[in-house]
């Protein structure tokens, strides 16, 4: 009897299954367990840094806007870059015509005291005549009380007092506004000579001009900036640091790391701004450097800010696997398996993550290779150690 030929394609592959599971039936019996390859290291006492570094700008913090004190055209004593000592001329504004003002004013402070000094041999010159004229009047009011003198001759001597104390009283008078001219000149003087002062400018410290308004012979009016001066040993390191970070830095407390190339400046957060950006949440932070520190005004630095540091246990960082719910958890080997610990975990830096819970893998052979093949009880083999 013939079997049908669609049925021999059937019947080798049911004796090529039965072949195959055999083996697999033989290892079973044998007892095989299959090993996940692994490493272990066990967790170091270290010292963890929490940073950020963001981009600052370098400012000088002493600068001085330089305004024209007078009017007039002006003469630019230094230029962009200068570096300049105190007391050194910056500009000169019209110089001549303010020069000549105050010799107007010398000039005529002369003259109203010679008429001030004039004015005083005149009122003692009426003085005498006054005293003169009384003399005259005392003695003949009692020879007129006797009868000895007619009333035409002492009216004479009565007109006369009179006219001398009025003349006393003129030359008083004369006196009097004569000190007023001089001092009203004085006074005049003395704003030809501010002004004369005021348009020169010197120096108020040493330092560099980092910023020129205006060309020479320029015409400018009061309150007209000029120059721009900073003092390029105090400066200080300006960034706008994210909110989040708002409670965490400290001034007077939190320390910085200012870098330029291969320049680096230790600090500190000196002040922060009280109030967060509404459009960018973003707030102001500033330190300021030592004195001296050799950068420019206006340059772009990384600036690292040191948020927290202390001493504590670790483990590679890579060795922290994150499981559901948000928690963290490494695998330690124990009796050649796999065993889950759960951790708290803290601040990572250089490779390894803090362990808040240190009681948890201090001592243990924490896998630090081969961990996310494995799961709470799986077979490994520790094949070496970092």
């Amino acid at each position: 009897m013939k079997h049908p030929s669609f049925l021999l394609p059937v019947a080798g592959i049911l004796c090529f299954a039965a072949a195959c599971s055999k083996p697999e039936q033989d290892d079973a019996q044998a007892g095989t367990v299959y090993q996940i390859k692994v490493q272990t290291a066990q967790a170091q006492q270290r010292h963890f840094r929490k940073q950020i570094r963001v981009q600052g700008t370098i400012q000088a913090y002493i600068f001085t806007n330089v305004a024209a004190r007078a009017a007039g055209n002006m003469e630019l004593k230094v230029d962009d870059g200068d570096t300049i000592k105190k007391g050194q001329t910056l500009f000169l504004i019209d110089q001549d015509n303010l020069k000549n003002r105050v010799a107007m004013a010398e000039q005529a402070l002369k003259v109203v005291e010679e008429t001030y000094r004039s004015t005083q041999l005149d009122i003692g010159i009426a003085e005498t005549q006054l005293e003169k004229a009384q003399k005259d009047f005392d003695r003949n009011r009692m020879l007129h009380e006797g009868h000895a003198v007619s009333d035409n001759a002492f009216e004479t001597y009565e007109v006369a007092l009179d006219k001398a104390k009025k003349s006393y009283e003129k030359a008083e008078a004369a006196l009097r506004n004569d000190a007023a001219k001089v001092d009203l000149v004085k006074l005049e003087l003395e704003i030809a000579k501010k002004n004369l002062s005021d348009a020169t400018e010197k120096a108020p410290y040493d330092g560099v001009v980092a910023v020129k308004y205006r060309e020479n012979g320029e015409f400018v009016g009061t309150g007209v900036s000029i120059i721009r001066i900073n003092d390029p040993k105090k400066l200080r390191a300006a960034c706008l640091i994210s909110a989040v970070y708002f409670e965490a830095i400290k001034p007077g407390v939190t320390p910085v790391t200012v870098s330029f190339r291969d320049r680096k400046v230790e600090a500190k957060v000196d002040w922060c701004s009280p109030v967060i950006d509404t459009l960018s949440r973003t707030f102001t932070m500033r330190a300021y450097l030592p004195e001296g520190t050799p950068l420019m005004d206006g340059m772009l630095v990384d600036v690292d800010i040191m948020l927290a540091e202390r001493d504590g246990m670790g483990v590679p960082r890579d060795a922290v696997i994150l499981k559901k719910g948000g928690k963290s958890a490494v695998y330690a080997v124990k009796d050649g398996k796999a065993q889950e610990i759960e951790v708290e975990t803290g601040i990572t830096s250089d490779g390894f993550t803090e362990i808040l819970n240190p009681e948890a893998v201090a001592g243990r052979d924490i896998i630090v290779s081969g961990q996310y093949f494995v799961n709470d009880g799986s077979a490994v083999n520790v094949t070496g150690t970092k």
